[in-house]
């Protein structure tokens, strides 16, 4: 991205919650996983198997808020408040007690990782929305990017219980112009982005970034890993949890662009 363009953040997104409902903000800290809180918490079945809209897409139902406590003293902690249709709202530590809770060995893809329980309310709560099993557990044990490291960065960084890395975002221009192609437009919602960009000089610009600044800080850069693939999670409504399949179907049509994922759509970074 070049000094003089016109692009700038349009819209900035965290999901608390894996495959959650994300919360809408307009400036947020960024802590060693990427943004503070982003998929720190996700839903487990009684196999420990993580659970997703890609199975669950009524998940999109359950809306996260973050209430911290106004103090420079993080250890004094907060909520996170979980509301979802027909049921009272759950209220979770921001800084659960990771020494006395109970911990399992969980299944992301092809990670097996430490996390924390958050207790029988909780699991009783999720039970009865979601119909099945299910429990809620907060990011314990260290989980590292596994591909796609940028040659400039000289470690492996760091992430919570996102799919791949910290970061994802996308133009403006490009979900306009996958909208001129669906017969029902969508908005950035159904990518579940972190960063919306807008001003680019047309749509899928970000595919030839390879590093981004956001305002004049030279030192704080954000390295382009890779495309992002996108899975059915794309077509669920992030308002009612419907399926509308010809939004990836109308990806697959144009957007398979990348050599090393030939079978897959890619929207976004």
């Amino acid at each position: 991205m070049s000094e003089s363009s016109t692009r700038k953040i349009s819209e900035l997104y965290i999901h608390p919650v894996k495959s959650c409902k994300g919360i809408k903000i307009k400036s947020w800290k960024v802590g060693p996983y990427g943004f503070k809180y982003d998929r720190y918490w996700m839903i487990i079945d009684e196999k420990y198997q993580f659970v997703t809209q890609r199975e669950k897409p009524k998940l999109v139902l359950i809306t996260p808020k973050i209430e911290e406590v106004d103090s420079e003293d993080e250890s004094k902690g907060g909520d996170l408040v979980l509301s979802a249709p027909d049921m009272e709202e759950l209220r979770l530590p921001l800084l659960p007690d990771q020494d006395n809770c109970i911990k399992y060995k969980a299944t992301i893809w092809e990670d097996t990782l430490e996390v924390c329980d958050c207790g029988e309310e909780s699991s009783k709560w999720l039970t009865k929305f979601l119909g099945f099993s299910a429990r809620i557990v907060f990011k314990s044990g260290a989980r590292f990017v596994a591909r796609n490291i940028p040659k400039e960065i000289n470690h492996q960084p760091k992430i919570a219980l996102t799919d791949g890395f910290p970061f994802f975002m996308f133009s403006e221009e490009s979900l306009s112009d996958l909208n001129k192609r669906l017969s029902t437009p969508i908005d950035s919602r159904s990518f579940r982005p972190n960063i919306v960009i807008q001003g680019c000089n047309g749509p899928f610009e970000e595919d030839t970034w390879k590093e981004i600044i956001i305002g004049n800080d030279k030192e704080n850069v954000f390295h382009v890993a890779c495309r992002c693939t996108r899975c059915v999670v794309t077509n669920v409504n992030p308002d009612t949890g419907e399926i509308n399949k010809q939004i990836l179907k109308t990806l697959q049509s144009y957007r398979r662009v990348d050599a090393g994922a030939k079978y897959f759509s890619c929207f976004g970074n």
